[in-house]
């Protein structure tokens, strides 16, 4: 029997939430040098549990603290070569002179075609409180603060953002759709 949105949210809540407080302690460690928020790097590790919690659900405890821990490991060894690689460009970027033209390298995204109205009429649609999350999240402010000011759990405000952002891809999905039809 398929599981509700509200039952698959308490048993993600009760299987993955105890195990926070190890995530943490891992992402401090991982980013005591900077460059690296360690609630940012926790939230990205929860929101990929999400997307994987069929295949987590029925793993036991350990294997899903393994894959946790895994996962924000990775997920600060991208962070740490992406940061690296733009640092270490850097320099090189300052000689040229030319602007870049970014469009004529690779196709537009079909995200990219969406208006700014059309984004803002979606966000309107969002129920509290993912878009009263989303919004904050818009104007810059981290998980933390996000929490704070919406009297949660930074591990809530990460569900409420993804969330938010399925419900916005699947209204804003035929406008793209459309839109790519007509530039083929």
């Amino acid at each position: 029997m398929p599981h509700t949105r509200e039952e698959d949210t308490q048993q993600f809540l009760t299987l993955i939430a105890p195990h926070r407080p190890l995530l943490l302690g891992l992402a401090r460690k991982l980013c005591r040098n900077g460059g690296t928020d360690p609630e940012d790097l926790v939230q990205d590790t929860l929101e990929r549990a999400l997307r994987h919690f069929d295949r987590l659900r029925d793993s036991s405890d350990a294997a899903r603290r393994a894959w946790l821990c895994t996962t924000l490991q990775r997920r600060f060894l991208d962070q740490f070569r992406r940061q690296r690689t733009e640092s270490h460009e850097a320099p090189h970027l300052e000689q040229v002179r030319a602007p870049v033209l970014v469009r004529e390298t690779r196709e537009w995204s079909p995200w990219e075609r969406v208006t700014e109205v059309e984004l803002q009429q979606a966000i309107s649609r969002l129920r509290e409180p993912l878009r009263a999350a989303f919004e904050l999240h818009l104007s810059g402010l981290r998980y933390k603060a996000i929490a704070e000011r919406l009297g949660t759990t930074p591990g809530t405000v990460g569900f409420w953002l993804h969330e938010a952002r399925g419900e916005l891809k699947a209204w804003l999905r035929p406008v793209t759709t459309a839109r790519q039809a007509l530039a083929a």
